[in-house]
């Protein structure tokens, strides 16, 4: 048995755009290697299988408002029937800038160095369901806050492009929440939703059988 872990900044900017905040996280577990009657089925005797046993641990929690200009004008990106290109690409890079220093605070408050970045980014606009755009049904969604900023800045890899990830596979872009309500909440027995109250609220659906307790 194997332990694995390493520290981990989430980093979240909600369509309220009152400022980003930053949950710094131990990411731990253990990675087995046992034969199981399937691994020999399948791919011959002597064969394992890696299961890996999550756990983590929140190390702190900080909030940085945006300067109140900032927070006008992602607001009004939002709104927007027309916008400047410029404008939004300037913004973009702004809020890699912001992201970045937020999470470089955190380090500092808690004595911590990440070892990787998960960014969500500032969503400007969501739709979830397809609609016909230039004679093509689609969803989209887009995010902004150059996630390459954050990782030069802060020198740690970073994930982004969540939701546009969990879109492109079928999903309606909001792959995070109900994954991790899933491995918090999950029981062999008890069927349970969790609510999700924020800029847009959501609930997850846990079914009985969905794990163990």
């Amino acid at each position: 048995m194997t332990k694995i872990g390493m520290i981990v900044a989430g980093v979240m900017s909600g369509t309220s755009a009152d400022g980003i905040n930053v949950a710094l996280v131990q990411m731990g577990g253990t990675r087995s290697s046992r034969q199981t009657p399937a691994d020999t089925q399948s791919r011959g005797r002597g064969a394992h299988s890696n299961h890996i046993h999550p756990n983590f641990e929140l190390l702190g929690h900080a909030e940085y408002s945006y300067p109140r200009k900032v927070r006008s004008a992602v607001l009004a990106a939002m709104n927007a029937s027309r916008a400047s290109v410029a404008d939004l690409a300037r913004l973009n890079f702004l809020l890699g800038e912001l992201y970045s220093d937020a999470i470089l605070a955190a380090e500092r408050q808690f004595r911590v160095k990440v070892d990787l970045i998960g960014c969500h980014g500032q969503t400007l606009y969501h739709q979830g369901e397809p609609a016909r755009f230039l004679g093509r049904k689609l969803a989209a969604t887009w995010q902004t806050g150059e996630a390459a900023i954050v990782a030069a800045r802060v020198g740690a890899p970073v994930v982004s492009d969540f939701r546009p990830a969990d879109m492109a596979a079928g999903g309606k872009g909001a792959p995070l929440v109900p994954f991790l309500d899933y491995l918090l909440f999950r029981h062999s027995h008890v069927g349970r939703i969790v609510q999700n109250i924020g800029g847009i609220a959501n609930h997850t659906a846990i079914p009985a059988s969905s794990g163990p307790n």
